[in-house]
């Protein structure tokens, strides 16, 4: 496992937060953060940097370049998306006044691997939902986004069937206070969900028809002090977990395992610890099977962290 800082603070971009990973087709990596004078401010924007692996396993990453940014307003949550055929999707959101309330859904695409973008694309008019997790191409070849409502904390899902030009939208009713949704698929079709909540813990809850129905939220035993989480599922059926285990603090940044997909995270190991705040994780599975890990460090910078199943379980 290694550990490196994508780049350097930025001034006067002294804020940097919310990254999201994806894998190119040619397997260099594509980041994407938001960064700004403090959180909500009008010169927030969205920049994109790629990543090149070298032959000793380490990471080349170039300087991070602007590629959103609306004029007077806040650009943030970005999520990057490789699409099968390999068009890079960008979904994030811009703020129409200083409150993640206002923002509104976009997004933008690269046909050339993140060198160049079409038009901004909105797609939502409704203010608040926002993205934060990565979508999945499910096994029946549908798309899921997850989103979630800012104004009411409402886990959201758009679902389409033609490759993201046409949405439909599920709302899950509950009385929790629950964002993020992060989403894997199980071996059996069903999904699995965990939430960011206001209530101390991670939520999870299950679709068993791709994502139209969702089962009431239930609490699990894994802390959360109410900061974002990702879930990603190995070749071999594994589960792994990044998030914050704490009840208050966003600290320490754990990263969970589970051998098969019951939910029992029998190993528990920390990226980051002490004082802080190391949030916001984004996990990804390459293609050769390397588990990635981008995070927010401090509030200052974007970590990249690099790891396999074997340190996570100790296995030699």
């Amino acid at each position: 496992m290694f550990k490196q800082d994508i780049f350097e603070p930025m001034i006067p971009h002294s804020m940097a937060h919310a990254s999201t990973l994806t894998e190119l087709p040619d397997g260099n990596l594509l980041c994407a953060f938001y960064a700004g004078t403090y959180e909500t401010a009008p010169d927030q924007t969205i920049f994109i940097v790629r990543g090149q692996k070298r032959s000793n396993g380490k990471w080349d990453w170039e300087r991070p370049k602007k590629l959103i940014d609306t004029p007077k307003k806040a650009d943030g949550n970005p999520v990057l998306f490789t699409a099968p055929d390999g068009t890079v999707w960008l979904f994030f959101v811009t703020l129409q006044n200083s409150s993640w309330t206002s923002s509104l859904l976009f997004a933008t695409k690269s046909h050339d691997g993140g060198k160049t973008w079409t038009e901004v694309q909105l797609l939502s008019a409704i203010q608040g939902i926002m993205p934060r997790t990565k979508p999945l191409v499910l096994k029946d070849s549908t798309w899921l986004l997850p989103l979630y409502d800012e104004r009411k904390w409402q886990p959201i899902f758009w679902l389409s069937e033609d490759k993201g030009q046409n949405w439909h939208e599920v709302k899950v009713q509950t009385r929790f206070r629950l964002i993020q949704p992060a989403v894997v698929e199980l071996s059996d079709g069903k999904l699995l969900a965990y939430c960011r909540s206001a209530s101390g813990r991670i939520f999870r809850l299950v679709s068993e028809d791709k994502g139209r129905n969702w089962t009431e939220p239930e609490p699990t035993y894994l802390l959360n002090p109410n900061s974002a989480v990702d879930m990603s599922k190995l070749p071999d059926g594994s589960l792994v977990l990044a998030f914050n285990d704490s009840v208050d603090k966003r600290t320490p940044l754990s990263i969970a395992f589970s051998p098969n997909e019951s939910e029992k995270w029998v190993v528990i190991r920390d990226l980051e610890v002490g004082n802080g705040e190391f949030s916001y994780p984004c996990l990804l599975v390459t293609s050769d099977g390397s588990l990635h890990c981008s995070y927010t460090f401090q509030r200052r910078t974007i970590r990249h962290s690099v790891f396999s199943k074997n340190w996570l379980t100790g296995a030699s």
